[in-house]
């Protein structure tokens, strides 16, 4: 990690005065600070991915704290616009200092990321790819973000349920988590073809991300955990494509109009527990059977399995169960 990841433009900001003002202004929680708190499976990524093409000694640190600040940014003003109550635990920013300087701050982050982006390599033709990738990513998390913010679980068919949080998936976390893959290949100079292959590997991983995400929420809900968002704002969430392969149309449709009709925290919990109870055994079986397809396929392309086997180790964290499943389930 940098010394000071947050960084302040111009010597004017270097003293410690000022440096406080910036602070307070900003308010950032600490956990959101690059390095601190979450899974850090994107920095894992980073580090994984510089050693899978090629690359000697540790990461670069500028680029895992850019990729750790867009992703806190995101998580900002992700809880803004669902109007969540926490993050990892704690009230979520918005809560703590206001919707207008939390939103300015996710915004900030955001900045900071690419400004870090931009300066990460000595080389300037290196650094301008690097950035243009880190806003070619941003916008695309920004267009799945717009699919997931317009879009309500009681008004797709079970078929677009499956589409549309596979899309979702792929543009909101898919693009960040293979963000981070690719920065470390490409820190490392690989060879286009690992560059390649960690930035897919990367997208298939983050899918598995939000899946298990979407899961989790759901399981800690249904169990008398607080935090409902997915639930309370009816988004297309991976259990729900699940139920919609699970269920008949009259069925799935039944669920769909409770949760349409439902406003209470009870009743949301009532039809949480319903839907894992659909979905729990099949949830399992497709994330591990994912993550598998993810490791084999960047195995088949590689000529290197045992630097290979040694990226693909950050899919532990996100396997459910020992549960086993056909690879047939999850290819198409």
């Amino acid at each position: 990690m940098i010394t000071s990841p947050l960084g302040f433009a111009g010597r004017s900001h270097e003293s410690t005065h000022t440096r406080h003002g910036w602070s307070k202004g900003l308010q950032l929680a600490p956990d959101l600070y690059p390095g601190v708190g979450g899974k850090r499976l994107r920095a894992m990524l980073v580090e994984r991915a510089y050693e899978f093409a090629g690359g000697a000694g540790p990461a670069p640190a500028r680029i895992i704290d850019a990729i750790e600040m867009l992703h806190a940014g995101s998580l900002v003003i992700d809880d803004f616009e669902d109007n969540s109550s926490t993050r990892r635990g704690q009230p979520a920013l918005h809560r703590v200092i206001g919707p207008a300087r939390a939103v300015n701050a996710g915004n900030w982050m955001y900045f900071r990321a690419l400004e870090l982006a931009s300066s990460a390599f000595d080389d300037p033709a290196r650094s301008a790819a690097l950035l243009t990738r880190f806003v070619e990513v941003a916008r695309q998390c920004h267009e799945g973000q717009a699919i997931d913010l317009s879009t309500r679980i009681d008004g797709v068919t079970r078929r677009q349920a499956y589409a549309t949080a596979l899309a979702i998936s792929r543009w909101k976390t898919g693009r960040l988590v293979s963000l981070a893959a690719w920065c470390g290949a490409h820190a490392a100079a690989g060879a286009a073809e690992r560059v390649h292959a960690a930035a897919v590997f990367g997208c298939r991983v983050g899918i598995c991300l939000q899946m298990k995400n979407d899961l989790d929420e759901l399981q800690s809900f249904a169990s008398g955990g607080e935090r409902c968002d997915d639930m309370k704002n009816r988004r297309v969430t991976w259990p729900w494509a699940w139920a919609a392969c699970e269920l008949s149309q009259q069925q799935f449709g039944k669920l769909q109009q409770q949760l349409k009709q439902q406003q209470h925290r009870r009743g949301l919990r009532s039809i949480a527990q319903i839907l894992w109870a659909v979905v729990k055994d099949r949830a399992a079986a497709v994330i591990n059977a994912r993550l598998d397809l993810a490791t084999q396929r960047l195995l088949a392309v590689v000529d290197d399995p045992l630097r290979g086997e040694r990226l693909s180790e950050v899919t532990a964290a996100l396997r459910v169960g020992t549960m086993e499943s056909s690879l047939a389930e999850v290819s198409r």
